[in-house]
């Protein structure tokens, strides 16, 4: 843990890190060398596809080469992918990776435009004539799926011209998040600030989590005003950034014929829209809890008037709840003992394969995430900084690398890329496991209040933050589908307006807060962050079957993992007995949290 101790002015450098603490990439490609290799071998497989152009309906065994050799060449590119862009990221200062992962971006459209004719192609054939085809595959367990979920989505496939055209697209239309990403990673500067001791200290987007947690509020005030000024700095371009991504997202649908944006996000899943409606109603018709909670915060934590800024830190910061990387893994491995020996297992292999990239250095991109692989084990990047939070989002992440994993091992390519829909289920149940598992082991009230504080605001950042997120998100596009342009300053007054919505008449909202919507990174990502809400309901759900001893319910969770995308999420979630069509498992979060809001106030008088 030495080279992660570095004075707190100090962001260390990569080579001051372990290599046990780092990821070991070599298992993807052991020398760039290899991997150029592999990417002109991936030229010469497009090379090939011109043989199949016309000839689909010739026999079931040529249309099952076109699929396979598609398939195929999609695992390649999504190795070469993987390989430039987790070399960029952790230190995105480097142009050679860049470069690389460009090049693979550009390569990938030119690869989708030359495969561009086998939908509109196979959409010449009839739906029976599709399935006796399918029917008559070498192996008919492979793409099933995909022609069942090709027939109900033909009516917005276009033609081979307009498909061919909207292909070569996709390298234009992930500019809004390069841009962004390039800005907010590499390019974006925080000022300096002063900690609880008057000490200077550079800000960083770790740092920030960080402090954000302090006791002080003048740090809060400090940090969080400092944090979104970088952010104000630059808000035109920012501004434009996310204009441009909402008017490509409202392209793209309307190119395919959907009804609006959110019907295009949402039906690649076969989600109702409904479903996305319901989600926010339930929600905002059921606030008195969120607004208790902000009440309770502004009693406890003894303040005049409460801000956005101080929904985050602690109430109840009396012990030293900080935990080292390595007690992070072993706590971790210990409380998703429900989930089975094999599950723990993999996990623990997992760690000690260096599936994880561990601490903040220098140029490493921020955050956290999981990337999941067909041929090469899951990578977990972490920015890890000894909290009790962090401990939290590692459980999060290989939640997601299980998930991967267990799919990858399960289910042929073409089944095992698992919607986000389902995703975040399996990552939020692993942090409801890790809570419950602390809970039990919690010394004396004041842990249990620590802890009942940790998950109340972990619903806070995982529900409740992500429905004010989808509001806002549907609220943007419904706004340039209906012929009017975005601006930075309605975008900011609509952030401060849905805040003081969701947190009540107890928050005093700050000019700088307002700015917040700027450094969101999951709004260029088409109405996704929904999902994390929807995927927390139906964990809190599953979670109270495993309380309740149901018989049966890890055997189907860990079939919900292993059965990747091999049906759509909505099916899948309901073979776990969730229905996520109803307001059920929505109504049944918001109870629970308003109970804990409650326990806290009385286990605090």
């Amino acid at each position: 843990m030495a080279s992660a101790k570095n004075k707190v002015n100090e962001i260390p450098q990569r080579k001051d890190i372990e290599d046990r603490y780092k990821w070991r990439l070599s298992d993807i490609y052991e020398s760039d060398e290899a991997w150029e290799a592999d990417f002109k071998k991936a030229q010469d497989m497009v090379g090939e596809v011109k043989n199949f152009a016309g000839k689909l309906f010739s026999s079931p065994s040529l249309l099952f080469e076109c699929l396979e050799l598609r398939t195929n060449l999609s695992m390649l590119v999504s190795r070469l992918y993987q390989y430039a862009k987790l070399n960029s990221d952790i230190d995105t200062r480097v142009s050679k990776y860049q470069a690389m992962t460009e090049q693979t971006a550009m390569f990938a459209a030119q690869a989708n435009a030359a495969f561009s004719f086998i939908e509109p192609e196979l959409l010449g054939m009839s739906d029976e004539d599709l399935l006796k085809m399918s029917n008559r595959f070498e192996k008919t367990d492979i793409y099933d799926f995909y022609f069942r979920e090709l027939i109900r989505s033909r009516q917005h496939i276009r033609s081979q011209e307009v498909e061919e055209l909207l292909s070569l697209s996709l390298t234009m239309a992930k500019g809004p998040d390069t841009i962004y990403s390039l800005l907010d990673d590499a390019d974006l500067k925080y000022p300096s600030i002063k900690d609880e001791a008057g000490n200077e200290v550079k800000l960083t987007k770790q740092r920030f989590a960080k402090f954000m947690e302090s006791s002080d509020s003048r740090v809060r005030r400090d940090v969080s005003d400092a944090y979104h000024s970088a952010y104000k700095d630059h808000i035109n371009t920012l501004g434009a950034t996310l204009s441009t991504e909402v008017h490509k997202n409202v392209f793209y649908a309307r190119a395919r014929r959907y009804e609006n944006s959110l019907h295009s996000a949402l039906d690649g899943d076969n989600i109702p829209t409904a479903v996305y409606h319901s989600l926010l109603d339930t929600t905002e018709a059921n606030l008195d809890g969120l607004h208790k909670w902000t009440t309770l915060r502004k009693k406890i934590l003894k303040l005049d008037e409460i801000a956005p800024y101080d929904m985050l830190c602690p109430l109840f910061p009396e012990r030293d709840f900080e935990v080292p990387y390595d007690e992070a893994v072993s706590e971790t491995i210990e409380a998703l003992a429900p989930l089975g020996h094999e599950y723990q297992n993999t996990l623990t292999n997992a760690f000690s394969s260096r599936w994880v990239d561990v601490y903040e250095t220098e140029g490493k991109t921020s955050g956290a995430f999981n990337w999941g692989s067909y041929t090469v084990h899951p990578y977990v990047l972490m920015n890890y900084n000894d909290t009790v939070d962090n401990m939290f989002t590692l459980a999060h992440e290989m939640g997601h690398a299980l998930h991967s994993h267990l799919a990858s091992s399960n289910q042929p390519f073409a089944k095992a890329h698992y919607s986000l829909f389902v995703a975040e289920v399996a990552s939020t149940l692993n942090e409801g496991l890790l809570l419950q598992y602390l809970l039990k082991r919690a010394k004396d009230v004041t842990e249990k209040l620590y802890l009942l504080n940790r998950h109340i605001d972990n619903t806070l950042g995982t529900y409740f933050h992500q429905v004010m997120y989808a509001r806002f998100e549907l609220m943007i596009h419904e706004h340039v589908e209906k012929g009017q342009a975005l601006s930075p300053d309605m975008l900011t007054r609509l952030w401060a307006e849905l805040t003081g919505k969701y947190y009540g008449p107890a928050l005093t909202m700050d000019e700088l807060s307002a700015y917040k919507w700027a450094r969101i990174p999951h709004f260029y990502s088409d109405f996704y962050v929904y999902q994390y809400s929807t995927s927390y309901a139906a964990s809190q759900a599953i979670m109270e079957k495993f309380i309740a001893g149901e018989e049966g319910i890890v055997d189907r969770f860990l079939e919900l993992l292993k059965s990747g995308g091999k049906d759509y999420p909505i099916a899948l979630l309901k073979a776990c007995g969730i229905d996520m069509t109803t307001p059920a498992p929505f109504e049944s979060t918001l109870k629970l949290f308003a109970q804990q809001v409650d326990e806290v106030e009385k286990l605090a008088g």
